[in-house]
């Protein structure tokens, strides 16, 4: 049997802020729309698990462990089984460690608050459906069209006997990044937070986001802008294609289990090593053909100069793997490349496989080996090349 119960809960932030990917901290003039969490609190045959995603750019370790450890005590769940992801839009803030404290907690307060809601008004017996829908066109692999991209989007709706929607996951890989902060000036939830809002108007659920393997994936190489008037293009686009009700598929959930995996390393730059990585960004914004190029090598430039005479880097993977019958969902910490993605879901041996990155913290960017140096993404990093190849051959053994 399945039961679930889902809820949302603002967490807007209040005041002045700035969003966490703005280099010259420039303050929000405003907020463009209310920021959610949304909390899906799952049983299958008596075993629980709870499912957050926040309209949030990220969250950091220390920050999750507590609020994970909080609620694991609250709800007598493993921790394993409670992960929080976030949409990352690029126009929202950070929530963790080091960040505005009263918002911190505020966050922290409204999630207590919400789990023990979930609980309240009671969990329903409901039936488990997927359908899935391409993305072409809206968003592709932003280092080229020409190169591997995870194009699927996946609707997991939880639904009770009177076919009323109790639940809703949405999965997809693709950056917020459709709105560019300094043309609007405003904090927003991006491309996550209007396909929710586009949802709950449709299934009223806002659906918990288990964003994928999204670390080269954005609308770059598709846009038409990056105004408000691009997000709705784009946001509408995608949802014209959910709103057409492609073959639906049954899941049955059962045998709930879950697993862990970690990867742990020590990277070690040197001060030659951070200066060639220098040396080479200013070359790649020298070569830049478009301000979209000049602007992301700069984001890459003003981090490696953050560490110009070297950097020790203490790299900590920690992930969990559900299996429910027809269903696997493998968590990452991580800016995983699609080609990636797509790797560990065909591994799994099940119907509806789900990666969920953007899992509880993040380790930064793991690209791959032949974007090595040439993609901002890992222009500025201190992983080794092949790394993310070893992770993820790891992921796949234990999902298989």
């Amino acid at each position: 049997m399945v039961k679930v119960s889902q809820i949302k809960t603002p967490i807007t932030p209040v005041g002045r802020f700035f969003p966490a990917k703005m280099p010259n901290r420039h303050w929000a003039e405003d907020i463009a729309d209310e920021q959610y969490a949304s909390l899906l609190l799952i049983d299958v045959d008596g075993v629980r698990a709870l499912w957050i995603s926040l309209d949030s750019i990220g969250t950091k370790k220390e920050y999750t462990d507590k609020v994970r450890a909080d609620l694991s005590s609250k709800l007598d769940i493993p921790v394993e089984c409670i992960n929080i992801g976030y949409t990352h839009s690029h126009s929202a803030v950070r929530v963790g460690v080091g960040e505005d404290e009263k918002y911190v907690e505020y966050v922290e307060d409204r999630l207590l608050d919400a789990a023990e809601r979930c609980v309240r008004q009671g969990l329903s017996e409901v039936s488990v459906f997927e359908r899935n829908y391409d993305a072409t066109g809206f968003y592709s692999n932003r280092n080229g069209l020409d190169k591997v991209g995870d194009m699927d989007i996946k609707l997991i709706e939880f639904r009770d006997d009177s076919e009323e929607t109790k639940g809703l996951i949405l999965c997809y890989a693709c950056h917020s990044t459709v709105v560019n902060f300094q043309n609007t000036r405003s904090i927003n939830s991006d491309l996550g937070g209007y396909l929710c809002r586009g949802l709950e108007e449709r299934y009223g659920v806002y659906p918990v986001v288990m964003l994928g393997a999204a670390g080269d994936m954005s609308n770059r190489c598709t846009r038409q802008g990056n105004t408000y008037e691009e997000l709705i293009r784009v946001g509408e686009g995608l949802l014209s294609r959910m709103d057409i009700r492609t073959e639906e598929r049954e899941l049955d959930l059962h045998d709930f289990s879950f697993d862990t995996y970690q990867y742990k390393r020590t990277f070690v730059t040197t001060k030659e090593e951070k200066q060639a990585q220098i040396a080479n960004i200013r070359k790649q914004i020298e070569e830049a053909t478009t301000a979209d190029l000049k602007r992301v090598f700069g984001d890459a430039l003003r981090h490696a100069l953050m560490h110009p005479d070297g950097n020790t880097f203490e790299m900590d993977v920690r992930g969990s793997i559900w299996r429910i019958g027809d269903l696997e969902i493998a968590t990452m910490p991580a800016e995983l490349f699609s080609c990636f993605g797509l790797q560990i879901k065909k591994a799994m041996p099940v119907k509806c496989p789900v990666f969920w990155g953007y899992s509880n913290y993040s380790v930064g960017y793991l690209y791959n080996k032949e974007e090595a140096g040439k993609s901002f993404e890992s222009a500025a990093t201190d992983i080794e090349v092949g790394v993310p190849e070893e992770i993820t051959e790891l992921l796949c053994e234990k999902v298989r």
